[in-house]
């Protein structure tokens, strides 16, 4: 399934093209992308829901994921207020790796409800616990038929724990307690469906390279298509991203400046 190139994802192909370079740069600079620098890396299965009209739809994503759970602005933790994000690789085949291969769908959800939310949610966000907060992936995606639906994420009966986020969500993982609700409703619709389960099972931070680690919302095998401005947008900064990350400076500037050219050119 290909991405939808409407007017909307024109303009978000733009605003995203103006915005790159300042994005590599910032990247450059940290040597880390400009949001979600780094992370815990779990791995972990997905349990479908039966019965639902969508459940076909969560059996293609496959029995395995790869997650990874981190804050927007700084590494490691800090008490101060932020947005926290989960990226979710879903893989049919073999388990999913830091570089995705074909059929793979990425899915990034962060503790934003809505694009107007953006600026009020680092002020929202309970910080200090992953499972404390719902995740939302912000903007619609448009599935088979056509059909344009919302998508987030709910913790399950998280437990309780003391200590910094890392600890605790660790100590979740470690006794199966780690569970989120995968949850889709059709957009301006009421009921959320719980689609599936998604279960961490272990943490594989250590054994994951952060900087190959690389999540696209617009990795779409399991036909889960990201539509409309926002995501639009993601496409020139994600790509901004991992160029300011790595590569020669020439290049990277070269690169960054005609994405940032061809991009605004689609919506003359």
């Amino acid at each position: 399934m290909t991405a939808t190139h409407g007017v909307r994802e024109q303009i978000g192909e733009a605003i995203g093209g103006w915005w790159a370079p300042m994005i590599a740069t910032v990247a450059r600079l940290r040597h880390a992308r400009m949001f979600h620098p780094d992370g815990i890396v779990c791995r972990g299965r997905l349990e479908v829901v039966v019965g639902t009209r969508y459940e076909a739809l969560a059996r293609r994503l496959g029995p395995q994921v790869l997650a990874r759970l981190s804050g927007a602005l700084f590494r490691g933790e800090r008490r101060l207020p932020d947005v926290l994000g989960i990226a979710l690789r879903f893989s049919a085949g073999n388990e999913p790796t830091a570089i995705a291969t074909t059929g793979d769908q990425d899915l990034l959800f962060a503790t934003i409800r809505s694009p107007l939310a953006m600026l009020t949610a680092p002020f929202t966000t309970r910080t200090h616990d992953f499972l404390a907060n719902p995740y939302y992936a912000v903007s619609p995606f448009a599935i088979a038929g056509d059909e344009r639906v919302e998508l987030r994420l709910t913790p399950i009966d998280p437990p309780v724990f003391d200590g910094a986020r890392a600890d605790r969500l660790r100590a979740a993982v470690e006794i199966g307690h780690a569970k989120l609700a995968l949850e889709l409703r059709p957009v301006h619709g009421a009921d959320w469906f719980h689609v599936a389960t998604v279960a961490l099972e272990r943490d594989v931070t250590a054994e994951i390279d952060q900087d190959a680690l690389e999540f696209d919302p617009f990795q779409t095998g399991a036909g889960i298509v990201p539509v409309g401005v926002i995501h639009a947008i993601r496409r020139a900064a994600y790509r901004a991203s991992q160029l300011g990350r790595g590569g020669d400076r020439a290049q990277w500037s070269v690169r960054t400046s005609a994405t940032s050219a061809s991009l605004a050119s689609n919506t003359k």
